[in-house]
């Protein structure tokens, strides 16, 4: 026989209840510990999933928000080019109706075109 045997064999029925009973609330509680400890490790790693997560949402909404403003200057320089194109042509047009309207008021004025109005 072993000593634990002859030590239980030696103990009163009772006294091997509460023996018992003390092991398996040692193993509860070492259970509950372990249990617990694997809760804040996986809490952890939680933790870190999302701050991982976060950042790389972070990170691509930089880029896209970075794409998305390029584009728009690129559009706004498009439409600059057309506007600058656009007003130089109307100078232009406004010039040569200038020249036309100053040469018609001119021959009005020395007599070279009829108005339209009796003298």
């Amino acid at each position: 026989m072993s000593s634990r045997t002859i030590n239980e064999s030696n103990l009163s029925s009772l006294d091997q209840v509460r023996k018992t009973e003390a092991d398996v609330t040692r193993q509860i509680a070492s259970a509950r510990e372990a249990a617990g400890q694997k809760v804040a490790r996986a809490q952890t790693q939680a933790n870190d999933l999302l701050d991982d997560a976060r950042q790389v949402g972070k990170r691509e909404g930089e880029k896209r928000y970075k794409a998305i403003i390029s584009n728009a200057e690129e559009e706004a320089q498009v439409i600059i080019a057309q506007s600058h194109n656009r007003a130089a042509h109307l100078r232009r047009r406004a010039g040569k109706r200038f020249a036309l309207g100053v040469r018609y008021s001119l021959n009005i004025i020395i007599g070279l075109e009829d108005t339209g109005e009796y003298k």
